[in-house]
């Protein structure tokens, strides 16, 4: 192929794209710039006490206490945050509200990996875990009990007892245990309400909050490719729905009548909350809106709506949950919850079963050798394997139809003038020659299903954040090792996907191909399209890519070598 005068206007004007693209859009306001990693995950829990005002605070920002409305809910003085905590998580709670307000999780970092992760629960008014009377304040009246206690087996667990006031006067004691094992995301509660009047006691509208989770970006300052921001619940009857955070039209987000649910949660690209009991309750749905620069963000907020209760003077009731909020791995969900599983959301329909079994054997793989970026090595090798026989066939094939162009081009050449003859003169041939002019095509649309399968799982893997392998620094990122500063924007140099690049551009040049100048010169151009749409693509990614391609060279090399392409004369065409 001779690169002509239109093939490099075309790449110039790819590579004018690749370098112009990010800072264009984000002067159009299309994209919105980089959120710093300091801002998108604070380093120091907020301050007992506090709540964020929806429409006022950005996203970024610290939240700022609104005193007024707690001095009308609160009669005690604040006390200090009390913690509960294990080896992979730290529960933060706030002893006056009865609430947890901030989930450390201990193994994981931000973007700029100097703090924690923190599933921040202060976005809606009520914190995770806490039981509030929807539409009527209660006030605390006293704290009576406030401690933590060690458990068996190096479980802990935290009791408070809170004396609380209706609105109407009434008395009532809450008594709250969260308890948690020694390592683990599971969390359990139960509440019980002792009515301290000497008249019966009516709440209604009780609502256990399940907490908030807001989009993975606002939590990490990652940069994402693909975002999920979805909140997903199994009713009664088996039947699994999810809902996108955003939506814009809250007919399309809330659920009326509200179902019962087995159990209920939110989850983005890597991490979830899920609430679930012993027997169905009625789903409880919230969400609040914040602004993120010009971008409208929701932040969905999920619970248990309880039945009304009525208690005579002395009597006590209670409810118990469990709670589980950590990455979305598929052994711990169904470790919680068999059916959670559903919420990996690696994929679209069926391709999500594949993806998951995908994932499933890369796991398995990094428990032999240790290594995620080998097991996506091997991975690769195994998928390549298998569809060894699939690849032979197309390129043969391919092979075929290489060996009858002299005859196509000379019918081409006699029948320019007559398409319909030209049609049925080249299907005779192909014919004759036993040639399929769809057999490379067929066998390669088999392989697609996998290729989206194992690019979903890739690129959905909480296993493979800020996971180094080689140069990269994290398999779920570019592998960028450096940057070009030009006059309006820093080129970031990944040399995986060059890499990829070249190797698509060699496989190119070496796969039969059976076709005419231009879909030839198409051809050219679509590996440097590839790298324009595909320049920021995670590492992890762009390994099994150079990798596959790598391997695909190797297949077409000893193919080539054992059957050689033999053209057949041209005077046989007529």
């Amino acid at each position: 192929m001779k690169f002509d005068k239109e093939t490099l206007i075309a790449i110039a004007v790819c590579c004018v794209v690749l370098f112009g693209w990010e800072p264009f859009s984000r002067y159009m306001g299309w994209s919105a710039a980089p959120v710093p990693p300091a801002a998108a995950a604070p380093a120091a829990a907020p301050q007992p006490n506090t709540e964020v005002p929806v429409s006022a605070v950005p996203a970024a920002e610290p939240a700022v206490p609104e005193k007024k409305t707690q001095e009308a809910l609160v009669q005690v003085s604040p006390l200090p945050p009390v913690e509960l905590k294990n080896k992979d998580m730290v529960l933060s709670f706030d002893p006056v509200r009865g609430s947890i307000r901030s989930i450390t999780l201990e193994h994981y970092q931000n973007a700029a990996r100097d703090a924690r992760i923190v599933l921040d629960q202060s976005f809606s008014s009520q914190g995770a875990l806490s039981l509030y009377q929807a539409g009527v304040p209660w006030v605390v009246t006293q704290v009576v009990k406030n401690r933590v206690e060690p458990g068996a087996d190096g479980q802990s667990r935290y009791l408070l007892d809170r004396r609380i006031q209706t609105i109407g006067g009434d008395d009532f004691l809450l008594s709250q245990v969260w308890e948690i094992g020694a390592t683990g995301y599971e969390t359990d509660c139960s509440f019980q309400i002792t009515n301290l009047a000497r008249r019966p006691l009516v709440l209604n509208q009780l609502i256990m909050n399940g907490g908030d989770l807001a989009a993975w970006a606002m939590i990490s300052g990652d940069k994402m490719r693909t975002p999920s921001h979805r909140m997903d619940f199994e009713t009664a009857d088996g039947s699994f729905y999810d809902i996108k955070a955003d939506k814009k039209d809250d007919a399309d987000y809330f659920q009326n009548p509200a179902p019962m649910v087995d159990w209920a949660g939110i989850s983005n690209k890597y991490f979830g909350v899920i609430l679930t009991a012993k027997e169905p309750f009625q789903l409880f749905q919230g969400r609040t809106m914040q602004m993120r620069g010009k971008d409208k963000v929701y932040i969905p907020t999920v619970g248990a709506r309880l039945p009304a209760m009525m208690l005579n003077a002395g009597e006590s009731k209670s409810v118990a949950f469990r709670y589980y909020s950590g990455p979305k791995m598929t052994q711990l969900l169904e470790a919680f919850e068999p059916s959670t599983n559903r919420m990996m959301h690696l994929a679209w329909g069926p391709l999500d079963y594949l993806a998951r079994l995908l994932l499933w054997v890369l796991v398995q793989l990094h428990g032999f050798c240790g290594s995620y970026g080998v097991s996506i090595i091997i991975l690769t090798l195994m998928v390549r394997l298998l569809f060894y026989p699939v690849t032979a066939k197309a390129n043969a094939s391919m092979r075929k139809m290489q060996a009858v162009q002299p005859k196509i081009a000379a019918l081409r050449e006699k029948y320019k003038d007559n398409p319909q003859l030209l049609n049925s003169k080249m299907m005779e041939l192909y014919r004759e020659e036993k040639v399929n002019p769809f057999g490379g095509c067929l066998p390669i649309l088999l392989q697609i299903p996998v290729f989206f399968a194992l690019y979903a799982t890739l690129d959905g893997a909480v296993q493979l954040r800020q996971v180094s392998f080689l140069w990269a620094k994290d398999l779920a990122a570019a592998d960028t090792v450096a940057k070009i500063p030009l006059y309006f924007y820093d080129l970031p140099i990944n040399p995986l996907v060059l890499m990829m690049t070249a190797l698509m551009m060699i496989q190119q040049r070496m796969t039969p191909m059976a076709m005419d100048p231009m879909q030839k010169k198409m051809m050219l151009m679509m590996p440097v399209v590839m790298l324009i749409f595909l320049y920021d693509l995670p590492s992890g990614l762009t390994l099994y890519w150079t990798v596959s391609n790598f391997f695909s060279i190797i297949q077409l090399k000893l193919q080539q070598k054992a059957h050689p392409v033999a053209a057949v004369p041209v005077k046989n065409a007529n």
